[in-house]
This record gives C-alpha cells, structure tokens and sequence, in this order.
C-alpha cells in the first residue's frame, strides 16, 4: 500500500464524521403550523382565553377537541378555547416562521366545573412545531 492509500485510510473516518456533523443545520425559516397546549396543574381544563403576540399570525384551529373562536389584532390574536367536557386545552395556529413562535399570555382558564381557576402563576403553554 502507497504512503497517500494509507493517508486516505487513516482521513476516511474524520471525512465521515465531518460529514455527519454537516448534515443537522438545525430548525429552517418557513412558514407553518404550530400546536399549542395548554399545561395545567390541575389536569383537564374547560375553558381557557390565550393572547398570542407575534409578527405573521394566521388562522387558528382545533388540536384536542375543544371549540376554537379567535379574532385578531395589531400584532395580537385572541383566542378562546372551550372544551364541552373538559379535556385537553389545544390549538394549531398557522405562523409565518416556525422558528420563531409567538408569545402567549393566558387570561383566564376555566374547570369542566365552568369555575374559573383563580391563580394561573403555575399554567404554561407548550409550543411544538
């Protein structure tokens, strides 16, 4: 075997790992969906109203089985969502760049009991793209 066979030989595998690295750029620009749910302390929820804020916010729809009613604003949209039973508290929302989600403040969450939760300090909302 030549010297330069042997050089490939011993340059093949951090050839194959630079490639490896290579090949995770990581999360793309574009526009998509993204669902939203709601994470609560107390379990399955009746009702929640949730301000989004964000550039390039489209159309809201269902992702857990509760009704979805929205209405947008300067850089805002509204969104209530009711759950007849109580369940899961989720919706998708169309979103210019999936990169970077909007920012959610909830305003109220409701019980299946329609009682609504006095302190929300431990609810949150989960984004997955």
């Amino acid at each position: 075997m030549t010297s330069a066979a042997a050089r490939r030989l011993r340059l093949a595998p951090l050839t194959l790992l630079f490639l490896a690295a290579c090949t995770d750029a990581g999360p793309v620009s574009a526009a998509g969906t993204l669902t939203a749910s709601l994470v609560s302390p107390n379990g399955p929820e009746g009702a929640a109203v949730v301000v989004l804020f964000g550039d390039g916010l489209g159309p809201v729809s269902t992702a857990g089985g509760a009704d979805v009613y929205s209405r947008e604003g300067v850089g805002s949209m509204r969104v209530v969502l009711i759950h007849p039973t109580g369940g899961e508290i989720a919706f998708q929302v169309a979103v210019a760049d999936t990169t970077q989600p909007p920012t959610f403040v909830i305003q109220e969450v409701a019980g299946p009991d329609d009682a609504l939760r006095p302190d929300l300090s431990e609810y949150s909302v989960e984004v997955v793209r």
